[in-house]
């Protein structure tokens, strides 16, 4: 009789915590999950050690063509295989792992972006970023950087074309063509210019809102990412509920809802 009710007893518990593990994987697979962030890539929008929100069947949406992802929505994407920091190991353990980071989704395929002297710049409108430079004031980096020289691109962000890593070559590919001028002064002699990319289908360029030097390693470093490497949208902030700012508690439950410069941005030319 012991020995029944024991099975019983391990039976039951093990049929509960099944059921518990199921719903879990279900719940956070399908319908929505919880991000933590860590570092500073998208200060001063989030700050280290905050959670974030992330509906899960908008990622299933997105990678069945029933939805988009938007420019200024943030979302939780890994950077391509290959790239600086794609991997890491776990503490103690050691295994490798790719990491998902976190960035504000710039540009969508069709558009045209480029970032001259640290302004952000899609399908020819200069965005404006408040929400970033109201608080810091962006490095004046460009991209993409070029060498060009005979008339052709020799070197992209630094590297020989011949050379490019693997993972920056769909962005090579995506490169807008030289401008004649830029052409004609290059057959005298090498010149550095900022070209321009167009986002091909199925990818997107994404960037942090830390702009300042070494403050976010994002598309600017990696090149556009593929649909398949987005996991979601960070929809709003719900823990810490409450923070400390200037000397005084305040509730930091909020959204995460798109800036207003980037819902100004014109569609690309020629679509609809």
């Amino acid at each position: 009789m012991m020995r029944d009710f024991l099975e019983y007893l391990w039976y039951e518990w093990f049929r509960q915590v099944g059921e518990a593990l199921l719903i879990a994987f279900i719940v956070t697979t399908f319908v929505f999950t919880t991000v933590q962030v860590y570092g500073r890539s998208m200060t001063p929008t989030l700050q280290n050690g905050e959670r974030v929100l992330v509906p899960k069947y908008e990622m299933w949406l997105a990678r069945f063509g029933m939805r988009q992802w938007q420019r200024g929505e943030i979302v939780i994407v890994k950077p391509p295989f290959g790239a600086p920091n794609s991997t890491t190991a776990f503490p103690i353990i050691g295994f490798r792992f790719r990491p998902y980071f976190i960035k504000r989704v710039v540009a969508k395929p069709g558009d045209t972006i480029r970032v001259y002297r640290g302004q952000l710049e899609v399908n020819g409108y200069y965005v404006d970023e408040k929400q970033i430079t109201d608080k810091i004031t962006p490095y004046p980096d460009n991209f993409p950087d070029l060498l060009v020289a005979g008339g052709e691109v020799v070197g992209f962000q630094g590297y020989r074309v011949a050379t490019l890593p693997d993972y920056l070559k769909p962005a090579l590919e995506m490169l807008q063509p030289l401008p004649d001028d830029i052409k004609a002064v290059s057959m005298d002699h090498p010149i550095d210019y900022t070209g321009a990319l167009k986002i091909k289908d199925g990818y997107y360029f994404v960037m942090g809102d830390n702009r300042t030097l070494g403050g976010s390693e994002d598309s600017r470093v990696f090149g556009p990412v593929p649909l398949e490497n987005i996991a979601g949208r960070a929809s709003a902030v719900w823990w810490p509920p409450v923070t400390k700012r200037d000397g005084s508690y305040r509730l930091n439950i909020r959204l995460l809802n798109i800036p207003d410069g980037y819902k100004r941005i014109p569609e690309p030319r020629g679509d609809k």
